[in-house]
């Protein structure tokens, strides 16, 4: 009698090129000692990061010369809809910004409702820096899990996947999918650049 298994969750992870990401790093790390990042990345409400999310009218790509992350970023997106068994559509970027998360920083549960794809991409991640989680999507199940101790470490009966963060990986999903990150519990800087993907108009 097989078991068969229904609303699998996809997720793609990337690990760019070395060049690519030493580039990106660089063109980061010098951005955020200019007085554009003193302008776009400031603390978020509510929040214990530093981001430039509450500044949609700036261009963090734009101001971080980041043209070859932005390529990589709708190739995934491309990848990850091509995966899904769906008509290829033309993606763009409709918002992009920097998360820095200072030691004992943290992000709530949260999700990118309206948008089709997010991700995240990752600049500097020294160990114990905060993983990005994700509960299991059906809340009942999340309860009955809870309720009867049937909570696992397979991906069957797990309540939480969480990914480790590493310099020059990227992580996608499905923008409906509540996310949050773990405490950085490490005494450096995580820094992370964050996309929200829309189908070109």
């Amino acid at each position: 009698m097989p078991v068969e298994l229904w609303f699998p969750v996809p997720f793609l992870i990337h690990d760019v090129e070395p060049a690519a990401r030493d580039a990106v790093r660089a063109k980061v790390i010098a951005y955020l000692e200019t007085e554009d990042a003193r302008r776009d990345v400031a603390p978020a409400p509510a929040e214990s990061v530093v981001t430039s999310y509450y500044k949609p009218q700036q261009s963090v790509l734009v101001d971080a010369k980041l043209p070859e992350l932005e390529e990589i970023v709708i190739r995934a997106g491309n990848t990850f809809i091509e995966s899904l068994g769906l008509p290829p559509r033309r993606l763009e970027i409709e918002r992009a910004w920097i998360n820095v998360f200072r030691p004992g920083a943290q992000e709530a549960l949260h999700s990118h409702d309206g948008s089709l794809l997010s991700c995240s991409y990752y600049v500097e991640a020294p160990e114990q820096c905060g993983d990005l989680a994700f509960p299991d999507p059906i809340g009942p199940r999340r309860s009955y899990r809870a309720f009867t101790q049937t909570t696992g470490n397979n991906f069957l009966t797990l309540h939480e996947m969480a990914f480790k963060p590493q310099p020059g990986r990227l992580i996608m999903f499905e923008s409906w999918l509540q996310h949050g990150v773990h405490c950085n519990k490490s005494d450096k800087v995580r820094i992370s650049l964050a996309f929200n993907l829309r189908q070109a108009r």
